[in-house]
């Protein structure tokens, strides 16, 4: 060991398209920012509904929802940041090299790449076997494992990589998978508590005031408008949230169920 050389950590040393921030505890693998508008769109309305809706909900109706909407809230906020920002398994590099630094890998009849190895991973029944092959990494030169793929834009071999996510810029892969499912999870909850909880403020003040739904409307315009949106922003997440439910009950990843060449 060199004491003269200056120490390096893990992500310093990382050679592929990751960028690293906060001394290497986050990370983001896109080119463009689009989680930063996944978290505005969570952000912005619960701001408004903490603004509007939970003083009047706080005071007439229970003091208890607005503070499950926070815990909904925080949960939903801290899986997208792990799921975002965390290692999805990247594998290390240069581990089975199969020429020296100096020597080029060139195509021709006596210099063939390194061919994959088809093993059986998982069996539903008898008549239908689950055959996942082994690959060499030409680029991280390594064998990976099954079920690990290689990602353009992360430039790495990820650990039983489901896909990768450009509003989360990142991959979702073995470290992750579990943030990101308790992300899309809690950010239909969220949807949905924020729909009802604001259409119980309108309801309730029109039941009170033995009114119209259109004064109630006019008397509370950002409630109505947030029950609206929280109902048709529900939609892709709880979508996604029961096809990755349906995924894990085969024991499967998104790229196996598509039939991805891998």
């Amino acid at each position: 060991m060199d004491s003269s050389k200056p120490h390096l950590r893990n992500y310093q040393m990382f050679p592929g398209h990751a960028t690293f921030y906060l001394k290497g505890h986050f990370q983001s693998a896109g080119k463009r920012s689009y989680s930063l508008l996944v978290f505005a769109a969570i952000a912005v309305p619960a701001g408004l509904f903490f603004g509007f809706t939970a003083p009047w909900i706080w005071n007439n109706v229970s003091q208890s929802l607005p503070i499950v909407f926070s815990y909904i809230l925080l949960l939903c906020v801290m899986s997208l940041v792990r799921s975002a920002g965390s290692d999805p398994g990247i594998l290390p590099r240069n581990i089975h090299i199969e020429t020296s630094d100096t020597e080029k890998r060139e195509a021709g009849p006596l210099n063939i790449a390194p061919l994959s190895v088809t093993v059986n991973c998982r069996q539903y029944d008898e008549d239908r076997p689950l055959y996942l092959p082994i690959n060499y990494c030409t680029v991280c030169r390594i064998w990976r494992p099954a079920r690990a793929i290689h990602c353009r834009d992360c430039d790495s071999c990820i650990d039983f990589m489901d896909h990768h996510c450009v509003w989360l810029n990142n991959c979702i892969g073995a470290r992750n998978y579990r943030y990101f499912f308790c992300f899309i999870l809690s950010l239909s909850l969220l949807a949905y508590f924020m729909a009802t909880l604001c259409f119980l403020h309108v309801l309730t003040w029109r039941h009170r005031k033995l009114s119209t739904t259109i004064a109630a409307v006019r008397f509370a315009p950002v409630s109505f408008a947030l029950a609206i949106y929280g109902v048709l922003g529900s939609i892709y997440p709880t979508a996604l949230a029961l096809y990755h439910i349906f995924l894990m009950s085969r024991g499967e990843n998104t790229r196996e169920f598509v039939c991805i060449d891998q």
